[in-house]
């Protein structure tokens, strides 16, 4: 079973559906039992054991033998489960089942291309980018970048894929790859930073918590899962906005966004937005409160919904992380 089925789907409570798989059943596992303290059920259904039936009385929903039928959805699909997690949201919703984030949001913002693109017309990104399939525009634009680049997978998480190119040498070794290779390219100017950059959680757009993700010692990617260093970041007046308005234009509503601190410039940009954050305990407990009015009525808990408390001040209680991550705390 792929399925997490720890709850009736035939309950009387209203019924939250994550469509997606056990990249984090760490979150799950406070996130479900915060949902059912506010009398909400929950499951996660994979998107492979999913079963729609259409007839001429419409669409219907099954996991293991049993009707599915929620009051809202959340999409949680990435990597190869994103095209067929995307397919069973956008039915959902076709089919009167409110969703978030729905099956664009989650295309979009894994897609660097388009959440660049997003955040660019935001004025959030400040930084240039080019991406395309021209060998030869991309050698003009990085010969004309004041400084290195970083070369990144169009679709990908985690920090895999990041490649830094310096100097002629690696000018050169990276587009003869290019030319050899072929298919699109994503490549961004370097962001001179202090070996950091900042996650900052956001629910209905709202920014919650934030962390500090640190490089681990000699190297430059600060991604959790490339073994780097954490620590609790208060969220400035400053960090708030550039992280609200990225929320806004990726339409997450529930969203990690990435922020870097330029040292050239001294201002805040942002990296991207993840439409699918592992998060930590204090926004799961504000997810659940979330949840937990949108799954009874989507529309007024985003008008209305703000977080009850927003970590603004310095806070050094290991408990606001995962217990797999204490290790990591700088």
């Amino acid at each position: 079973m792929l399925s997490r089925l720890d709850d009736a789907l035939d309950s009387t409570r209203p019924l939250v559906v994550f469509l997606g798989d056990d990249i984090d059943e760490e979150d799950h596992d406070i996130l479900f039992p915060a949902l059912r303290e506010h009398r909400v059920a929950v499951v996660r259904v994979h998107p492979h054991e999913l079963v729609v039936e259409m007839t001429d009385h419409g669409i219907s929903f099954s996991v293991a033998g049993q009707k599915l039928r929620p009051h809202l959805v959340v999409g949680w699909v990435l990597d190869e489960l994103l095209i067929p997690g995307i397919a069973h949201l956008d039915v959902f919703q076709r089919a009167g089942i409110p969703v978030i984030n729905d099956a664009f949001t989650l295309f979009r913002a894994q897609n660097k291309y388009l959440d660049s693109s997003m955040l660019n017309l935001a004025g959030a990104l400040r930084y240039p980018v080019i991406t395309g399939r021209d060998p030869d525009a991309l050698e003009t634009w990085l010969r004309e970048l004041d400084g290195p680049a970083v070369i990144k997978p169009l679709v990908g998480f985690g920090g895999r894929g990041l490649r830094r190119v310096e100097g002629e040498t690696e000018l050169q070794d990276f587009l003869t790859e290019v030319r050899q290779q072929g298919g699109a390219y994503y490549a961004v100017s370097w962001v001179e930073n202090p070996g950091r950059d900042i996650r900052v959680y956001t629910i209905n757009h709202q920014p919650v918590f934030a962390m500090y993700r640190y490089a681990p010692p000699g190297k430059w990617i600060t991604n959790v899962r490339a073994g780097g260093g954490i620590a609790m970041c208060p969220l400035t007046p400053e960090i708030t906005e550039v992280a609200r308005r990225a929320s806004e234009a990726a339409g997450t509503l529930i969203g990690g966004v990435d922020i870097g601190e330029n040292q050239a410039t001294g201002e805040l940009v942002v990296y991207e937005v993840n439409s699918c954050p592992t998060c930590e305990p204090p926004v799961l407990l504000a997810l659940a409160d979330f949840l937990s009015m949108a799954v009874r009525d989507l529309e007024t808990a985003r008008q209305t919904w703000r977080p009850t408390k927003v970590y603004k001040e310095l806070d050094s209680n290991p408990a606001l992380f995962h217990a797999s991550k204490r290790r990591m705390l700088a």
